[in-house]
């Protein structure tokens, strides 16, 4: 961390990248999208297939826009003003929904349509700001330090998160109903706004422009001969193919997570409120998980830790159906919280290497699409197959067998820290 000692800016702007992001987490790990979020669609009547989707809403959401923001985001000289303004808006649902559900706890259809609509909502908004921000924050944050800034991030969630879990139980216990929903929405959009407060303590600096930015007229854009140009970008990096790939099959802490705690609890035959333990050994497991894929990431780069996170799952699949007992339950949560937390930390730092520095918003969003697309397919598939089989046991062969393709794909991707990428196909399509 000398780096960080001797230049302070890069000091105060790395450990406020670290809290914005860690409180904005900490504040969405009280709604639990791999947790309480699937029980509370369930318990308010949602499908299968609905509570499968809940895991995903929001990032998925998050991917819509990127491909048509990007190449505003390859133009613009500051990031902040936009980041901050599209920031602000992204929030606002929590505030909204928890609102609305304090005043009128009696309304159950709607209440199951804003649950919904909330991470949609504030995904695609927030996706319309989510490539700037990943670019000014790669700006601002140099490569060796961006593994830990991930990890710290996680582990700011994870230390809150430990007590998400004791709150989720009170609330449930104390506060059934649309009132829990409602308080657990709104101690959400507190820590949101701390998150924005952090962010806005930023000291944006303005680099000077990329190569991308230099050779481009200004707007207006012509989104035809942008969108046209992408296919061959992407064939002209195949190992951001193999990437896309690696995801889609990498999915299986996702399949798993719509339907776990709600097997968990069936198995188990713990009240609702026994989420908040599911909840507290998930955040303890993130804790370990963020701290270790900070240290080897840094030294090793993002590939290694998301093989490991890989290996972790199939091993998850193959205990699962063997689990019947709430305390083996726990542990289950907690090498899940690892195994998740090691993924996301490895995936960002990874993705974030493997994209040419010349077009790495637009690749960053062609990859994000891509995610959008894995996030839904596979969850959809997962849904559909628990509905079909009604068995646990065949989500977690299935998300097995996805876990065991994904470590071949990886494993055949070269590591790309401090290597040469292929030049850009396409590197200046025809934008006006």
């Amino acid at each position: 961390m000398k780096s960080l000692a001797s230049q302070p800016n890069l000091r105060r702007n790395f450990w406020m990248h670290c809290l914005e992001g860690g409180l904005y987490m900490s504040g969405t790990a009280f709604l639990g999208p791999e947790t309480v979020l699937p029980a509370m669609v369930h318990s308010l009547g949602g499908s299968n297939q609905l509570t499968a989707l809940m895991p995903v809403l929001l990032p998925a959401a998050y991917a819509l826009p990127g491909l048509f923001v990007a190449p505003l985001v390859e133009r613009l000289g500051r990031l902040k003003p936009f980041v901050v303004f599209f920031g602000i808006l992204q929030r606002l649902p929590y505030l909204l929904t928890g609102l609305f559900m304090l005043l009128a706890p009696q309304a159950s259809a709607i209440i199951l349509t804003l649950v919904v609509l909330t991470p949609v909502v504030s995904g695609v908004v927030g996706g319309v700001g989510v490539n700037a921000w990943m670019e000014w924050v790669t700006r601002l944050i140099p490569q060796h330090l961006r593994a830990s800034g991930w990890a710290i991030r996680y582990l700011i969630q994870g230390i809150i998160g430990l007590a998400a879990g004791p709150v989720i139980h009170w609330v449930f216990t104390h506060q059934p109903g649309a009132h829990g929903y409602s308080t657990l929405h709104l101690i959400c959009f507190g820590f949101l706004a701390l998150s924005l407060a952090a962010q806005l303590g930023i000291r944006d600096e303005a680099p000077a422009p990329t190569p991308a930015q230099a050779k481009k007229p200004p707007l207006p854009l012509r989104y035809g001969p942008y969108l046209t140009a992408l296919p061959g970008m992407l064939r002209s990096q195949p190992q951001l193919i193999r990437l896309v790939l690696a995801r889609f099959t990498g999915m299986g802490y996702l399949m798993l997570a719509g339907f776990m705690s709600i097997h968990a609890l069936e198995v188990t035959q713990q009240p609702q409120a026994a989420i908040g333990h599911f909840v507290l050994a998930n955040m303890i497991g993130s804790l370990f998980g963020n701290v270790f894929a900070g240290w080897w990431g840094n030294r090793h780069g993002g590939k290694v830790i998301m093989l490991l996170s890989r290996c972790l799952c199939l091993a998850l699949c193959l205990c699962l159906p063997f689990i019947s007992s709430f305390p083996a339950f726990l542990a289950v949560f907690f090498v899940w919280g690892f195994g998740l937390f090691v993924d996301k930390v490895g995936d960002l730092t990874f993705s974030a290497e493997l994209c040419p520095f010349e077009r790495r918003p637009t690749f960053q969003a062609m990859l994000a699409f891509f995610q959008m697309v894995s996030l839904l397919g596979s969850v959809t598939l997962g849904g559909w197959v628990y509905t079909q089989t009604g068995s646990f046991q065949s989500l977690t062969l299935m998300c097995g067998l996805f876990a065991t393709v994904s470590i071949l794909i990886l494993h055949s991707i070269p590591e790309v820290r401090k290597k040469h990428l292929p030049p850009v196909m396409g590197e200046n399509p025809p934008m006006g």
